[in-house]
């Protein structure tokens, strides 16, 4: 009995660490949004649906982070660098809410 208790409080608080992540993610993506609508629409369009100028991010690689990060950080052609003007906390948030209108997470789970 007591290790069926235990068995049962394990898979409880593993249930309960992935639910806490899901809304870390939630909420950064939420977070992301907000930084990307300020910083980034203006030239990549809203949900990264581009006007025609601006790199069209839907199709940005998720496997190229390092390029994402210097390209903002450094600037890269017309693209202005932002670095000391935005916080790596958003600039995280922003590659996380790219990745979810991306779907990165849901193509990484159907693998």
């Amino acid at each position: 009995m007591k290790r069926c208790w235990l068995v049962l409080l394990g898979f409880a608080s593993t249930l309960l660490a992935a639910t806490v992540r899901a809304d870390d993610v939630s909420d950064t993506v939420a977070a992301g949004r907000r930084s990307y609508t300020s910083l980034c629409a203006r030239c990549h369009g809203l949900d990264l649906v581009t006007a025609g100028y601006g790199l069209d991010l839907r199709t940005f690689p998720k496997d190229d982070k390092e390029r994402f990060l210097r390209s903002v950080n450094k600037g890269l052609r017309a693209m202005p660098a932002w670095e000391g003007a935005v916080t790596p906390e958003q600039i995280e948030a922003i590659w996380v809410y790219i990745g979810a209108v991306n779907g990165w997470a849901d193509r990484a789970a159907a693998k």
